[in-house]
């Protein structure tokens, strides 16, 4: 979970310093999070969630990747977008093959 939430404040920008000033935490809290010694508390969680719109599942670890945000208004992580775009380029251009192949069929006929 520390990692989610490192990821967190690094994607907004955010030192230790202005993370525990936007969290209600202590200098010496945060730092313990930060390594990993403690977790934020319930409150702390609820302001990085509705602050920065985060997925509640994913800062708990039960959907995604670690080192990629994922934001209720982008319930599908960037690398799933530009695999499902990639996928889709190739079945446009398999697509384009085939109609090549159906139309030199009927010219042969």
């Amino acid at each position: 979970m520390t990692e989610r939430i490192i990821a967190v404040l690094k994607a907004k920008n955010l030192n230790q310093k202005s993370a525990a000033q936007l969290l209600k935490l202590s200098g010496a809290k945060m730092s313990k999070v930060m390594s990993g010694e403690q977790t934020l508390s319930g409150e702390a969680f609820g302001i990085l969630i509705k602050e920065f719109d985060i997925h509640p599942n994913w800062i708990f670890g039960y959907i995604g990747h670690a080192d990629e945000v994922m934001y209720m208004s982008n319930l599908i992580p960037e690398s799933e977008l530009q695999k499902k775009d990639k996928e889709i380029q190739e079945l446009k251009l398999e697509l384009g093959d085939v109609y090549k192949q159906l139309a030199e069929e009927r010219r042969n006929k």
